[in-house]
């Protein structure tokens, strides 16, 4: 076999393969003789059938498995002769098998792109502020006692208003038939709050319980239900119930409903300190998404589209994957494929430098991961996606991602490094400026589909 490559662009590459006759003969010889075994002709015995019959019968599927056969046994040696690491699926251009010839063929591959990282210590990164701020507890406990509000029931003479939760029975037509979605019996709907249509709200209001009305709307040009966009409707409602809710009191009793605790101050205790952990957690991840973006902004490096491109889909499944589990899709979020591609995409392009950039530190700084922290890493996924480790590790091997959970420690790792060479400033707010509410700004952690982050 010989072979060549050139260069068509910063991450592409073009081989050219050459695979001589005898190689290519052996090869279709062997494929007939597979053949023979296994063909069932009319007029021949088994193993019997003559090639020349086999030629005219399957001729065309012979080539195409000596080709499939020689790509796979002459690409990967080719690419290992030239030092390349390929980042995406090969596309060949295959010539057309001629006997006693020898064969050729070209294979375009994006490449990891040479990688330089001239500038990654003693960074200066700002530190984001954890403080808790006692306006947080009181905000968290006050919403511990929404959670525990109820909805009771007003008297008789009550008219419906903005604040009560109306008890509906609706339904609804379009040029006088009825459509999906448009029906509902003991439907509960805060009444001010928006979540139906516009305007259908606004229009119960000083009902009496038992009233019945017909409301007139139309549904905005931004309906997600796309057929429903723009088109006028009628509802009939009855005012079956009016309800209004109420809080409980923010005392000891409370505490002991929302988590047995003794006192409103252990619960105040406790909501400081499951604070306290959160805002840790996110100013870690704060601060090394800055790290992963200060690496970039300071070492321009080439992101291969393939590699973009993965990262894109990857980030859009993982989202669909947890919405998925709240029971909730992504078209329900209002998160379309045009939204996706304009916020998200950008945001890959950046994943893939830092990735690529932590991976070369690795390199030259002789980072390896051990079986064990491979091991670790599947049994935090299993935990996450309440699996036994032992089915995420068949499914990752099956899926051929071992390597990349190896590649993802490996990059945590590097970053750990740079981290431990940087400068940290505290953030305004932490030294006691008059600033307020400002916090550092960073790129939002998107799970891949792997589980990492």
């Amino acid at each position: 076999m010989r072979s060549s490559f050139e260069l068509l662009g910063p991450w592409e590459r073009k081989l050219s393969v050459e695979v001589p006759p005898e190689e290519v003969g052996e090869t279709v010889d062997r494929a007939y003789r597979t053949l023979t075994t296994r063909a069932r002709v009319k007029g021949f015995r088994p193993g019997k059938v003559p090639r020349a019959v086999l030629e005219r019968l399957y001729g065309d599927r012979i080539r195409h498995e000596v080709i499939q056969a020689l790509i796979e046994r002459t690409y990967d040696q080719a690419v290992r002769e030239h030092h390349l690491e390929p980042v995406s699926e090969p596309v060949v251009e295959p010539e057309k098998l001629e006997p006693g010839q020898p064969w050729r063929y070209t294979a375009r591959v994006e490449v990891r792109p040479p990688v330089a990282v001239p500038a990654w210590r003693g960074f200066i990164l700002v530190k984001p502020d954890t403080t808790i701020e006692e306006s947080a507890v009181v905000e968290r406990i006050e919403r511990l006692a929404e959670a525990q509000a109820q909805l009771v029931a007003e008297d008789e003479a009550t008219r419906l208003a903005r604040g009560h939760y109306a008890v509906l029975d609706y339904a609804g037509t379009i040029d006088g038939a009825p459509f999906q979605g448009g029906q509902g019996t003991g439907a509960t709907i805060e009444i001010g709050s928006g979540s139906f249509v516009p305007g259908f709200e606004e229009q119960l209001e000083g009902m009496a319980k038992g009233e019945t009305r017909e409301i007139e709307v139309t549904f905005p040009e931004g309906e997600r239900r796309g057929e429903l966009a723009g088109k006028r409707a009628r509802f009939r409602a009855t005012l079956q119930e009016i309800k209004r809710k109420v809080v409980p009191a923010i005392d000891d009793e409370l505490a002991k409903d929302v988590g047995g605790f003794a006192t409103l101050d252990a619960l105040r205790r406790k909501v400081r300190e499951d604070l306290q952990a959160e805002t840790e957690q996110e100013a870690r991840q704060a601060l090394r998404d800055q790290t992963r973006e200060t690496l970039v902004a300071s070492n321009p490096v080439d992101a291969p589209p393939a590699l973009v491109e993965r990262e894109f889909r990857s980030m859009v499944e993982g989202m669909r994957r947890r919405l998925a589990a709240q029971g909730v899709s992504m078209e329900q979020m209002g998160l379309s494929a045009g939204a996706l591609e304009k916020d998200w995409r950008p945001r890959a392009e950046a994943s893939v430098k830092a990735s690529l950039l932590l991976d070369q530190i690795a390199r030259e700084e002789g980072i390896t991961v051990g079986p064990e922290a491979i091991d670790e890493r599947l049994r935090e996924i299993a935990r996450d996606t309440r699996q036994t480790p032992r089915a995420v590790r068949q499914a990752y091997e099956e899926r051929g991602l071992i390597p990349v959970i190896e590649s993802r420690l490996k990059e945590e790792k590097a970053l750990d490094l740079v981290l431990e060479t940087a400068t940290m400033h505290e953030s305004e707010r932490a030294q006691g400026t008059t600033v307020q509410g400002r916090k550092q700004q960073a790129v939002p952690s998107v799970q891949r589909a792997d589980g990492d982050t």
